[in-house]
């Protein structure tokens, strides 16, 4: 490289994905010889940096760290022009689960209280994007009971989710456990994961243990992805630089310095996951499948 490369990120500074990318680009500068530049491009559930990364040359000097599915929603039910074929596929990064939070002091500790509590109570709950893993959450809770209904709230990004619940501006919110920061485990109430299963990051019940095993995709569970991705026509354009991209960015997961950093910054360690170009490719689209089962719920919110 003879010149920085630019990370784009979709949302604002201080959220997961920003401060994932940080944690990131000081261990890639150092594989690839290069450096790098992060930069904000918050709006739009992700499309404003998705259409940034879109519009940016193929040439090497510009990646995204984007999230999966809000990706996937932009061109689903955003009219985004882009699509999952106008893009080349670094790798993942990591999977962070979804997961349910209350302000201190909430009348409920658990999903299945907040449940019970909404029945009788008008709820506001506070999403981290306005078409993604978190309003899926609240919509498919909404949507399992019939004598429930929830003012649903986009708060764009980690960082106002954060700040709306430790505040008490919301009643929940649904963001993601390393996303939403451990540092804050005993400033709120964690209710719930969307699971079936325990998950490592926040001492929490899964919602498959709290009885509510009928809302949809707690048994499976689901999350957010991270992963890196660049504009269409790299690979094809410049494979060189496409595969110096590719292979130093694997290399990054083998670094102490890296999995040291990880640790650090609230066990994101625990959640890192790997794969490479194919297998990311894979995954966005049947993210876009899945997400797609839902448009329903979706025109309706």
């Amino acid at each position: 490289p003879d010149g920085r490369i630019e990370v784009i990120v979709p949302w604002s500074q201080g959220g997961g994905t920003d401060r994932a990318t940080r944690a990131t680009t000081p261990t890639w500068a150092e594989t690839l010889g290069a450096d790098f530049v992060v930069q904000n491009y918050s709006g739009g559930s992700t499309q404003v940096g998705g259409e940034r990364l879109y519009n940016a040359e193929p040439d090497g000097y510009t990646v995204a760290m984007w999230n999966m599915p809000q990706m996937q929603a932009t061109w689903l039910f955003q009219d985004a022009p882009y699509g999952a074929d106008d893009f080349d596929y670094i790798g993942t990064h990591h999977l962070d689960p979804t997961m349910w939070f209350a302000p201190p002091g909430s009348p409920y500790e658990d999903m299945a209280e907040f449940v019970e509590y909404a029945r009788d109570n008008d709820v506001t709950v506070g999403t981290t994007a306005a078409i993604g893993n978190t309003a899926l959450s609240a919509l498919l809770v909404e949507d399992t009971y019939d004598d429930i209904e929830f003012n649903l709230v986009n708060l764009e990004g980690g960082t106002p989710t954060r700040q709306a619940t430790l505040a008490g501006d919301v009643d929940a919110a649904v963001n993601q456990p390393w996303a939403f920061n451990p540092d804050h485990v005993d400033d709120v109430i964690g209710l719930g994961t969307h699971n079936s299963e325990p998950q490592e990051l926040w001492p929490t019940h899964p919602s498959g243990d709290l009885g509510l095993e009928e809302i949809p995709l707690v048994e499976e569970g689901f999350g957010q992805w991270k992963l890196i991705v660049a504009p269409g026509g790299l690979e094809d354009e410049y494979p060189d630089r496409y595969e110096a991209l590719v292979d130093s960015y694997a290399e990054v997961f083998e670094r102490e310095g890296f999995r040291s950093r990880t640790e650090e910054q609230g066990g994101l360690d625990k959640i890192l996951q790997y794969n490479g170009p194919d297998a990311t490719e894979e995954e966005v689209r049947s993210y876009s499948e899945f997400m797609a089962e839902f448009e329903s719920l979706f025109e309706r919110f």
